[in-house]
């Protein structure tokens, strides 16, 4: 999913993007959700993957200059809760690569990886690298 208006702009590469979700710029919160919704059920009809890598961006934030798009930061929240219940739902492992350059991005991934935790949805007990 992402914003037509600003990507890809690379159009020999978005001929091989296989499931399409163009946004509109300015797409609020309720839109954004219920497109996922049914973004994610023609994936589970279309494809088998082995892995699903999630880039879970935070440029569709109200107020980000890049991303255009009116999501807040409990849509960003429950969107992640949606993709990982999606995944595990069909024993599908998930990558999760979060992304954003504001300052707010962090306690919104921070916030989402918590609600994730408290779902029963990751178990980051048993696979944490301490870094020292």
């Amino acid at each position: 999913m992402y914003n037509s208006g600003i990507y890809p702009f690379d159009h020999a590469a978005k001929k091989y993007i296989d499931q399409n979700v163009e946004l509109d710029s300015g797409t609020k919160t309720e839109d954004y959700l219920d497109i996922l919704d049914k973004a994610l059920k023609v994936a589970e009809s279309r494809f088998q993957p082995q892995l699903i890598l999630y880039n879970a961006g935070t440029d569709i934030l109200d107020g980000d200059p890049l991303g255009s798009l009116k999501v807040s930061p409990e849509g960003v929240i429950i969107r992640d809760e949606k993709v990982f219940r999606f995944a595990k739902d069909q024993s599908i492992p998930l990558l999760m690569l979060t992304s954003g350059y504001m300052k707010s991005s962090a306690r919104v991934i921070a916030d989402s990886i918590i609600n994730l935790l408290n779902k029963n949805l990751i178990d980051i007990g048993t696979h944490c690298i301490e870094i020292e």
